[in-house]
């Protein structure tokens, strides 16, 4: 008894708690991802292709105010899965912190071989090379 009246006293207000509704805008919901076989052959089809020593990106606009992103690492390039997951969690935060300025185009990125022995940081700062060359690029206005 002294156990729920000690409850009821130290409640916060219900208008406190976080509606599970309402989604964080620095999220990454299941619309900003490319998940089905056929997005990923429309952005395979006609595409422009980013790429620096440590990352491949396939990139094309998609007529929307949000980004996509599709994850394509191959068991060739990483061959341990281990290695993978965190290449796609790499690829996911960066994506997730700077999706602002990718807004409108739908991006699929592709491993390379060794990436596994390149630390976080830098493979961080490659991934924000390529967002820089695709935002200076032309490429939404010659659509």
């Amino acid at each position: 008894m002294h156990l729920n009246n000690e409850l009821l006293t130290h409640s916060e207000p219900p208008s406190s708690f976080p509606s599970p509704l309402i989604k964080p805008a620095n999220g990454f919901s299941k619309s900003l991802r490319i998940l089905k076989p056929k997005d990923f052959q429309h952005v395979f089809s006609n595409a422009e292709k980013f790429g620096n020593r440590n990352w491949t990106f396939i990139v094309r606009p998609n007529q929307k105010p949000y980004p996509r992103l599709g994850l394509a690492i191959a068991k060739k390039q990483l061959s341990h899965a281990v290695w993978r997951n965190r290449v796609k969690r790499l690829a996911r935060e960066a994506f997730r912190l700077h999706k602002k300025e990718l807004s409108g185009y739908d991006i699929v990125v592709l491993g390379r071989k060794g990436m596994q022995e390149i630390d976080n940081k830098t493979l961080h700062n490659s991934f924000l090379h390529l967002v820089r060359k695709i935002k200076k690029s032309d490429l939404k206005d010659r659509v």
